[in-house]
């Protein structure tokens, strides 16, 4: 099953997400937008390192993982992608409870 999600940053900026899941894990996750990110190899490193996570873990391994050193987000931030990865699945960032609407 694919959730997807359009998630407007404070400010501005579209966040576009999209997270596989499958047997109540997530099997891939897609983050595109409004936003640019250098280099572009790490920010791929860093949506494959999200594969295999519960879905209730991702927001809180997603602001770490795009926090990685050398990836630099311009027009967005980690714990942006984060916040639209954990509405997408319905849970709030930190993988705590559901998040709003």
């Amino acid at each position: 099953m694919e959730k997807r999600l359009d998630y407007k940053v404070p400010g501005g900026k579209l966040i576009r997400v999209a997270v596989e899941l499958d047997s109540g894990l997530v099997r891939r996750v897609r983050v595109a937008g409004d936003f640019f990110a250098h280099p572009e190899n790490l920010f791929e490193e860093a949506e494959a390192s999200l594969v295999a996570l519960p879905p209730e873990r991702l927001p809180a391994a997603a602001a770490a993982a795009f926090e990685r050193e050398g990836l630099v987000i311009f027009g967005a931030s980690a714990s942006d992608i984060a916040e639209a990865l954990g509405r997408a699945v319905g849970a709030a960032p930190g993988g705590i409870g559901a998040a709003p609407g």
